[in-house]
């Protein structure tokens, strides 16, 4: 066993547990999942991950982690969810470890930075998406800033940020219906997120004018979006 691995597996209870408490701040988990399931779920998620990490580092393989990683995603995004929730629960993963004392230099941390990394689409126009996107993010909230409070442009860039996560899971497993479903729950949600006098059909409009004439794949999922938030219930 690699000599790391002993005081990751000793702390994995405090480390899962660490690792997904600034999840549950999102609104999201009590609103699509109900709160009990979704901390029952995340919890025994947030075991695994650590679980997966301590397995990776006895082989000193960090490619057991980023392969747990890519086929958990599979999984999730079948369930309403996108690859860049399964990126915080890593990012919280980071945390907790650094909080434990495996900093940026320690192979626990370097190894999950690894898992992060191998959620990024490789090729395709899934892979396109995600290479434009600072780009699209920073066009679409310049375009819809203006009326929102002082301070809200972290979290419209960060909703931007999960759109477009949607957007490119559905596109790289070819599953349009993904899109849809998420949009007939996320319309009733989308007054949690904060973000009135913005909607959602707004927000979706200028994702679709930021990506121009380019990235057919993703132009072709948003014209599917609703033209009114009452169609989004019909």
């Amino acid at each position: 066993m690699s000599h790391v691995s002993h005081p990751v597996e000793a702390r994995t209870a405090a480390i899962a547990s660490a690792s997904v408490q600034a999840l549950y701040e999102d609104p999201f988990w009590a609103a699509r999942y109900g709160i009990q399931r979704a901390r029952r779920f995340g919890d025994e998620d947030a075991v695994f991950h650590v679980r997966y990490l301590v397995q990776a580092l006895d082989a000193q393989r960090p490619a057991i982690l980023e392969d747990y990683a890519r086929w958990l995603r599979t999984l999730l995004v079948t369930r309403g969810m996108c690859s860049l929730h399964l990126d915080q629960h890593f990012e919280g993963l980071s945390r907790a470890l650094q909080a434990e004392g495996f900093g940026p230099d320690s192979l626990p941390y370097t190894y999950v930075q690894s898992a992060r990394q191998a959620l990024h689409y490789k090729e395709g126009p899934a892979h396109a998406l995600e290479a434009d996107a600072p780009g699209i993010i920073s066009v679409v909230v310049r375009q819809l800033e203006a009326p929102l409070p002082s301070g809200s442009r972290p979290r419209l860039e960060q909703e931007v940020r999960l759109q477009l996560s949607y957007l490119a899971d559905a596109i790289a497993l070819d599953r349009a219906d993904l899109w849809d479903a998420h949009l007939q729950w996320y319309a009733g949600f989308w007054p949690h997120r904060g973000l009135a006098p913005l909607t959602l059909i707004q927000t979706l409009d200028a994702l679709n004018a930021a990506l121009e004439d380019g990235l057919p794949e993703a132009r072709t999922l948003l014209a599917r979006a609703p033209v009114s938030w009452e169609e989004t219930h019909s």
